[in-house]
C-alpha cells in the first residue's frame, strides 16, 4: 500500500506599500545615474560619469539578486520549512513549531524592503532575532524551525499558523 502525502504551499502576502516603492524608487535611481553618467561622459566628464554608471550598476544588481530571493509561498515539511523565492526552494532544516503573530525590528543584515524584507532582523518584542522571509510587515508569522526562529509572511496566516501546530 503506497501512502500518498500532500502539502500545501501557502502564498506569500502581496509585498507591502513601503516595499513597493523602495523596489520601484530603486529602479528609478538606477536609471537616472545611468542616464547622468551618460550625459557626464558626453560632457568629457569621465571620472564622474564611470562613478555614476558604476553606482547604476550596483543599484540594478541588488535589485536583481534580491528579485531572485523574493518569497512567493511557504511550505511545512515534517522535516523543515521551505521558501518558495523566485529563483528556486530555500530549505531551512528542523521541526517546524510555536507559530505565533510577531513584528520584525532593527535590520541586522539583509534587505529592509527591496523586494521584502529578506535577511536576519531582530524580534520586534525583543525575543531575539529572526530569519526574515517577509513580504508584508502586517502579516508576519514568527515560527520556530528547529533551534531558530524564522519571520514569514503568509497571505492566510490562519491557515499557515493551523498547519504548523499540527506539523
Amino acid at each position: 500500500m503506497t501512502i500518498i502525502t500532500t502539502t500545501v504551499t501557502h502564498p506569500a502576502a502581496r509585498l507591502d506599500g513601503m516595499a513597493r516603492a523602495l523596489t520601484a524608487l530603486m529602479w528609478i535611481a538606477a536609471g537616472v545615474l545611468w542616464l547622468f553618467g551618460g550625459g557626464a561622459f558626453l560632457a568629457e566628464q569621465q571620472g564622474v560619469g564611470l562613478i555614476m554608471v558604476a553606482v547604476a550598476l550596483l543599484f540594478v544588481g541588488l535589485c536583481w539578486y534580491f528579485r531572485r530571493r523574493q518569497p512567493l509561498g511557504y511550505r511545512i515539511e515534517p522535516d523543515g520549512l521551505v521558501v518558495v523565492e523566485r529563483a528556486g526552494e530555500r530549505r531551512i532544516d528542523g521541526a517546524v513549531a510555536n507559530p505565533r503573530d510577531g513584528g520584525l525590528g532593527l535590520r541586522v543584515l539583509g534587505s529592509g524592503g527591496l523586494y521584502g524584507y529578506l535577511g536576519r532582523f531582530r524580534l520586534a518584542d525583543d525575543q531575539g532575532s529572526a530569519r526574515a522571509y517577509v513580504s508584508d510587515l502586517r502579516r508576519v508569522t514568527v515560527v520556530d524551525v528547529g533551534d531558530a526562529a524564522v519571520a514569514v509572511s503568509p497571505a492566510d496566516r490562519e491557515a499557515f499558523a493551523e498547519e504548523a501546530l499540527h506539523a
